[in-house]
């Protein structure tokens, strides 16, 4: 670490801007709950047409780092494989995780990166759109990303208040959503990954038949795959079988029935394909972890 607190073996080039956030300010607010997200901001920084940029890391970083190319071209080596970043592209660097990279040498890369760590870190990093990043990604999103970071630069030079890092660390979400999801709405993104589509036609299957019970058969043959493989790509996509996906929409439902209306639970019950009103009291207390009655009696308008 170097009297300036940045570390030796950042790069030191002309035009390059950086600020690290002290470890003492970081575990300081860590107590207080200021980070709201389990995710928080570390480092971030800009090297431009970073000639001789090059970073070895043996045991990785504690953090993870995001790594966007804006122009030029550089090199990634993780898990022992070699990747080019070039224009308009990202990777992020999982934490722990042996590393190195550096800049093209006829054409060296400028980028943007971040470092970022917390509590949720961990998690973040078994969901497949974090997996999908560990290699690189095409971005066509630059200038809205240089926006937020630029935003977050500007206001972490006025110092470390916690008004300033709460609002900086909210901004962060905003600034990963943004890379791993590109912009626009989720649910109405068209995608062209085979594993992405069978899980959407899963769920538009089970949004149809709400009033009823579905098997998991069913699903499949509305998906065009085997029951085995909607098994797997469903539960790797969403963390959930299917069915219990399936439980968790007609719960939702149920809710809304319940803050909303005046129906009986055995009414809202029976509209949701169960027969059994004490069995879908059980589910929705198993899901909700309070009963309907609690629930309604709960959400009552006063």
């Amino acid at each position: 670490m170097t009297k300036t607190g940045i570390p030796k073996n950042y790069w030191h080039g002309e035009g390059r801007k950086i600020i690290v956030i002290p470890p003492q300010i970081i575990r300081q607010h860590k107590t207080t709950g200021v980070f709201l997200n389990g995710l928080y901001l570390t480092d971030l920084g800009y090297y431009p047409e970073a000639l001789n940029h090059h970073t070895y890391r043996r045991k990785g970083s504690p953090e993870n780092i995001l790594i966007y190319c804006l122009k030029g071209e550089g090199w990634v080596i993780l898990d022992g494989e070699k990747h080019i970043l070039s224009q308009n592209a990202f990777m992020i660097l999982p934490q722990h995780t042996e590393h190195e990279y550096g800049a093209s040498e006829h054409d060296p890369w400028s980028i943007y990166w971040v470092k970022f760590g917390g509590d949720g870190l961990s998690g973040l990093n078994t969901l497949s759109f974090t997996k999908q990043s560990f290699l690189p990604k095409s971005f066509a999103y630059g200038p809205e990303a240089i926006a937020l970071f630029d935003e977050m630069f500007q206001t972490l030079e006025q110092g470390y208040s916690t008004q300033y890092l709460v609002y900086v660390n909210l901004l962060f979400v905003n600034f990963l959503t943004l890379f791993f999801f590109q912009h626009g709405s989720l649910i109405r993104k068209e995608t062209t990954n085979p594993h992405d589509l069978i899980v959407q036609k899963a769920v538009e299957n089970m949004k149809q038949h709400l009033n009823r019970s579905v098997s998991i058969a069913e699903l499949a043959a509305a998906s065009g795959c085997s029951v085995s493989h909607l098994s797997n790509i469903f539960r790797h996509s969403t963390g959930h079988s299917p069915i219990d996906y399936f439980n968790q929409l007609k719960i939702q439902k149920a809710c809304q029935e319940l803050y909303s209306g005046n129906k009986l639970i055995k009414e809202i019950a029976a509209e949701l394909g169960y027969s059994d009103q004490y069995y879908f009291s059980r589910l929705f207390s198993n899901i909700m972890g309070i009963s309907p009655s609690q629930y309604k009696n709960r959400n009552v308008l006063r």
